[in-house]
């Protein structure tokens, strides 16, 4: 019938449409919409085409069930103050909500004065960012460097699997954030994306020490 052919246009004008959306959201919401227009038009056939009908529902369950995956995955992610305050010192480049999936695997834990987070020539089996307090770094009983807030622990030995090159030690009381590294890479290995935003922190990181390192050198 001409209704019938109407709703054919109308659906084929909505899957357009969809096809030309670069947000994932709307191009699946308006595929269910031309998909509910297209029903209609196959079930209202003299011989109502049944498999089209079969197929068209599975591929709108599956649509909707992206939707409320979408949905749930655009939810206002909160952080408190403290998760806040770390991001500020050290993951100014990520969203709240990669921040988050981040703190999923930290514990937060406290140093006392004189605490060693590192000792030279072991292996180190965590990363660690200082929350607030400071740490020396010690080579052969001298004082090579200072870290504070918002600096990482064990960053090069993340990439390199190396032992530590000097012992880091607490000289107040500092609270740090801490991963397991094996944990920490397994979990950012299926997320390529967020792996790439925390090694280019990392890595930033590394330049950072290595250009110090060379000022101090050639001073």
């Amino acid at each position: 019938s001409l209704v019938m052919e109407y709703f054919v246009h109308i659906a084929n004008v909505l899957y357009l449409f969809s096809y030309s959306m670069r947000d994932m959201l709307w191009l699946r919401i308006l595929t269910i919409a031309a998909t509910c227009f297209m029903l209609p038009y196959f079930y209202f056939q003299s011989d109502p085409l049944y498999p089209p009908i079969f197929w068209n529902l599975i591929f709108m369950a599956l649509n909707i069930f992206w939707i409320v995956r979408l949905l749930l995955e655009r939810r206002p992610v909160k952080l408190s103050d403290d998760e806040r305050q770390l991001c500020q010192i050290a993951f100014r480049t990520l969203t709240p909500r990669e921040m988050k999936k981040i703190l999923k695997l930290s514990s937060w834990e406290d140093a006392t004065p004189g605490e060693c987070f590192v000792s030279m020539d072991e292996p180190l089996e965590r990363l660690i960012l200082i929350y607030s307090g400071k740490a020396d770094v010690e080579l052969d009983g001298k004082i090579v460097g200072k870290l504070d807030a918002g600096q990482f622990i064990g960053e090069l030995s993340y990439f390199t699997d190396e032992v530590a090159a000097a012992n880091v030690v607490a000289t107040e009381a500092t609270r740090y954030v801490s991963w397991p590294k094996d944990r920490l890479k397994a979990y950012l290995d299926k997320d390529p994306d967020l792996r790439a935003a925390f090694q280019l922190i990392l890595g930033s990181v590394l330049a950072k020490r290595l250009k110090d390192t060379w000022m101090r050198t050639a001073i």
